[in-house]
């Protein structure tokens, strides 16, 4: 089939209806999908759970799509031609099981970006609604701008499409303390992701975990 060069989406990459977007050689193609073509029948372990992680992480991404995580992984570093979607669920995909459950944790990727974590990251939870984080102010041991500013993200063992962001929180990389408490005592366990942002919020790190019980 003659293949035709398409500028309208050129940012898109997928299925719309009956046409499918494409690049090859870092060009962008459009072709016609035969409607009479069967799709062939999924019968594997594998191709069952890659259909599940899929479906699974795009259902997370929409549901953090009217947060500022969107923006962020729009800014996100990733490669040519492709978009903060893509990098996201790209970069979560593993993290999914069959069931819809989030099979590891640790896995997940609530920001990605080329800004440093400060070392000596330490989360406990004080009480059933406090949760406090700390980290190293020496010198040489923040590993970035001392304005850069603090996002909490929390996962709830009870359900995995169930979160609290707390969106720039008024606590910079340089204090080394932050102390945020709950609305009320969550169920456990609670899966808490970390991450700073410029002040500028052009910049953001790659996202830290740690699971309180």
């Amino acid at each position: 089939m003659k293949k035709r060069g398409f500028v309208l989406l050129e940012n898109f990459l997928g299925r719309v209806d009956n046409l499918l977007f494409y690049r090859r050689n870092r060009r962008r193609y459009v072709r016609k999908i035969r409607s009479n073509v069967k799709k062939r029948a999924v019968s594997t372990s594998r191709q069952l759970l890659g259909q599940a992680r899929f479906a699974y992480v795009v259902a997370l991404y929409r549901a953090i799509k009217d947060t500022f995580l969107h923006e962020i992984w729009r800014l996100s570093p990733r490669a040519e031609g492709t978009t903060g979607y893509h990098n996201f669920i790209r970069s979560n995909y593993a993290a999914f099981g069959l069931e819809g459950m989030i099979l590891d944790y640790s896995r997940l990727k609530i920001s990605v970006g080329n800004l440093r974590l400060p070392l000596g990251i330490y989360v406990e939870a004080v009480s059933g609604r406090e949760i406090v984080i700390m980290w190293d102010t020496g010198w040489g041991e923040l590993q970035g701008d001392e304005a850069d500013r603090l996002y909490v993200f929390l996962m709830y063992g009870d359900d995995s499409f169930r979160f609290t962001f707390f969106d720039r929180l008024d606590v910079c990389r340089g204090e080394g303390y932050a102390s945020i408490e709950l609305s009320a005592k969550e169920v456990d366990p609670v899966h808490l992701y970390y991450f700073f942002g410029s002040m500028d919020l052009l910049d953001f790190s790659d996202s830290g975990y740690c699971c309180l019980k």
